[in-house]
């Protein structure tokens, strides 16, 4: 699965990709919104993993970008925050995890957006 993690804490970013790699997943990170919302004009994700406090463009309102993007097939959002309150965030976001996050939860995420990327492609044959 191609997973866009948007972080832009160094570590955090890493330890993901990393983790995402053990799993068989190609994961491109990115620290700001602007550089995501370039990258999704040109490349298109299964899933992504953003954090929604991001330098300058908040995570969001690059999902609500990405909402209003006509995307052939709109990648699976999910949104990383360590707020206690989500602010509305869920109608934005397919799911939302709240950091600190385990594997478990990951892997649970992956595996979401592998059956909702089965189910549109079953939708579409």
């Amino acid at each position: 699965m191609d997973v866009l993690v948007v972080e832009d804490n160094e570590v955090v970013a890493d330890s993901l990709a990393f983790l995402l790699d053990c799993y068989g997943h190609r994961a491109t990170v990115v620290e700001d919104g602007e550089s995501a919302l370039s990258l999704l004009c040109c490349r298109a994700f299964e899933l992504v993993l953003l954090d929604e406090n991001l330098p300058g463009i908040k995570g969001s309102a690059v999902a609500l970008s990405i909402a209003n993007r006509p995307f052939a097939d709109r990648p699976f959002m999910v949104s990383m925050t360590g707020d206690s309150e989500d602010g509305g965030l869920t109608r934005l976001f397919d799911v939302c995890l709240q950091k600190p996050f385990s594997l478990e939860a990951l892997l649970q995420v992956i595996e979401d957006a592998q059956s909702c990327g089965d189910a549109s492609a079953l939708l579409a044959a």
